[in-house]
């Protein structure tokens, strides 16, 4: 159905950053299709070009078709995963998410290591869902998130043993290790008996939301909610009042899940509002042009890091020509790609972190 068009060759992420047209989706459409109709076979530049798609999805918004090229490329790397030439990086990210239930390779027992006030109880009000970036990279994330649910006293735990929610390996192209994964932590999620399940990690909030339903895997009528939604909901019911402490300008990142996947915009910027003494910065593409930084399922800059580098960059170029001195995101993975271009003179933090300061 793809038209072959330029609208999507004209914004890809990758694409335009790396100069290859075999990188845009409509260079990978023209690939994907002669393989498909057995003109050509998967060679090893092939694949690569295949794990090169970031899934941000910001082709979807422009494509005149109407095409999910996002989708094309996780059906192929399944089949090539089927034909079992998945790259050797690959299989290594899939043995440390089977092991460690991470994709960093960090031992699982130190899950929680960095985390402060973690709870296990029964029956909890909402259980938080931390994540592999928030628990390993990003605790300050997860800390902070924990501070605001203190403070509005929710009665919260986390997940003893907190596994994988398989929407990394689903990224990779492993989809029946992605089922089993899924199954798994829904099974321990259920059996928590929670009536809520709050995350600061929007790959897990589009895995509970979007992917569960998809492999008919049911929540149970478990509310599933992203901390800024919840964070958005307690300053509504005035359980928790930040401070207008922030005297700096800011701006916020959208992310490819909560903001062109679930259309989730208002909600994140009347948090950052709560906590601003000064107007809030807007970047020339947000919402659902959004640039990405690499974040979806939390694989990319692992696969592809010098490409994941030069995607924070232009975020934060984009990000200083808004007059901006803090850039807000919504996502642990984010921050640590921004983090990792070492940019001076805008600082990064995580919208929770701004609430919990303010509290």
């Amino acid at each position: 159905a793809c038209r072959f068009c330029f609208m999507c060759r004209h914004v890809c992420t990758v694409g335009i950053l790396s100069g290859r047209e075999s990188d845009t989706p409509r260079g990978r459409a023209l690939i994907l299709s002669k393989i498909k109709r057995g003109h050509i076979a998967y060679s090893e530049e092939l694949i690569e070009t295949v794990y090169r798609c970031c899934l941000c999805g910001l082709c979807e918004t422009w494509c005149q078709a109407k095409m999910r090229p996002t989708a094309a490329a996780l059906a192929a790397r399944a089949d090539i995963v089927a034909a079992g030439m998945a790259p050797e990086r690959v299989r290594e990210l899939r043995d440390h998410l089977l092991a460690d239930a991470n994709p960093f390779g960090l031992a699982r027992g130190d899950r929680f290591q960095k985390i402060d006030g973690c709870v296990f109880v029964e029956r909890p009000e909402v259980l938080y869902y931390i994540g592999a970036d928030a628990a390993y990279k990003r605790p300050e994330i997860a800390n902070a998130f924990i501070s605001i649910l203190k403070s509005a006293n929710v009665g919260f735990s986390v997940l003893q043993g907190e596994g994988e929610t398989g929407k990394s390996l689903a990224a990779l192209g492993y989809i029946d290790d992605a089922r089993a994964a899924a199954t798994g932590l829904l099974e321990q999620i259920r059996s928590t008996g929670c009536t809520a399940i709050v995350t600061t990690c929007p790959s897990a909030f589009d895995a509970f939301t979007s992917d569960y339903p998809s492999m008919g895997l049911d929540m149970g009528g478990i509310e599933v909610l992203h901390a800024v939604q919840y964070v958005d909901r307690l300053i509504a019911e005035k359980r928790i009042s930040p401070r207008k402490h922030i005297a700096k300008t800011a701006t916020l990142l959208d992310g490819t899940y909560l903001g062109r996947t679930h259309g989730i915009y208002d909600a994140p910027r009347r948090v950052l509002d709560s906590v601003l003494a000064t107007e809030r910065r807007e970047m020339s593409w947000s919402k659902e042009l959004a640039h990405s930084a690499g974040e979806a399922a939390g694989i990319f800059g692992l696969l592809h890091p010098a490409l994941g580098s030069a995607m924070a960059n232009r975020v934060l170029d984009e990000a200083a020509r808004s007059g901006a001195d803090i850039l807000a995101t919504t996502c642990p993975a984010t921050k640590t790609a921004l983090l990792a271009a070492r940019r001076d003179g805008i600082e990064i933090r995580d919208i929770v972190e701004l609430v919990a300061g303010g509290l």
